[in-house]
């Protein structure tokens, strides 16, 4: 009994000191503000009070903003001073990005988070993505906001890095024997969309050769997808009794990736060969490999067999001097094909 009077009397001094250093206090409605905004947008999602010399304000987040269309987000500053009852869209969901990436921002809803740091204030849309190549990345996006509610330089948790600059110089057999030529149309046409194909990132030449290399586009002629795409498609077979591959290959890795071709210091060097038949300048093979590797110029080996087998040819000779091109491990660099309109599977690996 005396154990459990001492628990009660401890329970009623403690609610007893509560209600003694409580403060009770009335809330007035008399003047008070009513800020509204679209439904759809989310408006009021997140509140945060703000000043500066401006005045009293209030952040408010709608971060759909832009629905139906998109969902970028945004926020309004409301004002706390003065009579004026309506809300101004501060209109970041375009100052938001990051520089030098490919940003996905349409549905990043900017403003799904609205929090207050010992700085300032801070945005994040949190959906924010980055295209890399033909991957799609959402690692979200937050940037600080100044005094007067600019966004300052956006910052994200986990960009990535694309693989940096890279110069491709693709070198097709347009000789006789390649029959017919619309494959090799056709494979330049579902690689490229794979590639990040821009100033900054990944550029791609054509050399054709029989007798005597040509090339066919630039690595700086086109500055996208859709026109290098389109350039592709207008490229015409050169025909030639001759398959002088190697002294493609020496023209390529001397003349393609030339600064003056559009050639890049410091970009990343690949050369992919596409080829039906067995070279005629083989003497030169030794040397010339040796000099792409001198150079650190990775090589694709891509041996198409239609000719062969149509005519009943052995092959192994053709994939015995393709595997010599290729980089080591070979592998990882070297392919071949039954035929010409086999070459998509290659472009869609």
């Amino acid at each position: 009994m005396e154990f459990f009077w001492g628990h009660f009397f401890f329970t009623i001094v403690v609610i007893t000191d509560r209600i003694w250093n409580s403060q009770a206090f009335n809330v007035g409605t008399a003047g008070a503000k009513i800020f509204s905004g679209p439904a759809a947008e989310e408006f009021g999602y997140t509140v945060q009070q703000a000043t500066n010399h401006e005045g009293k304000w209030l952040l408010v987040s709608a971060p759909w903003s832009g629905f139906s269309g998109n969902r970028k987000g945004d926020v309004y500053k409301c004002p706390v001073s003065g009579s004026r009852n309506s809300c101004d869209k501060l209109n970041l969901q375009d100052s938001v990005s990051i520089p030098d990436v490919k940003n996905i921002n349409e549905k990043m809803c900017l403003g799904l988070t609205l929090t207050r740091m010992p700085a300032g204030l801070m945005m994040c849309g949190p959906l924010w993505g980055q295209l890399c190549g033909d991957q799609d990345f959402y690692p979200g996006i937050c940037a600080k906001m100044s005094p007067l509610f600019q966004p300052q330089p956006a910052f994200s948790p986990a960009i990535q890095t694309c693989g940096g600059p890279m110069d491709i110089v693709i070198v097709l057999d347009g000789s006789n024997s390649i029959y017919p030529w619309d494959p090799m149309v056709s494979f330049l046409k579902k690689l490229i969309p794979a590639l990040d194909i821009g100033p900054k990132n990944t550029q791609v030449s054509v050399i054709q050769y029989a007798v005597d290399p040509k090339i066919q586009i630039r690595l700086n002629e086109y500055k996208t997808k859709a026109t290098l795409i389109d350039a592709t498609s207008r490229i015409t077979q050169m025909y030639g009794q001759l398959t002088n591959t190697f002294h493609a290959i020496q023209y390529a890795s001397q003349q393609g990736f030339h600064q003056s071709n559009g050639g890049r210091s410091g970009a990343a060097k690949v050369l992919v060969v596409v080829t039906d038949g067995e070279s005629h300048d083989e003497d030169i093979r030794d040397t010339v490999i040796a000099d792409c590797e001198r150079q650190g110029i990775t090589r694709f080996g891509i041996a198409v067999l239609g000719y062969y087998t149509r005519n009943n040819i052995n092959t192994d000779n053709l994939i015995k001097e393709i595997k010599s091109i290729a980089s080591l491990p070979t592998e990882k660099y070297f392919f071949n094909v039954s035929e010409e309109a086999a070459l998509s599977t290659i472009a869609e690996k």
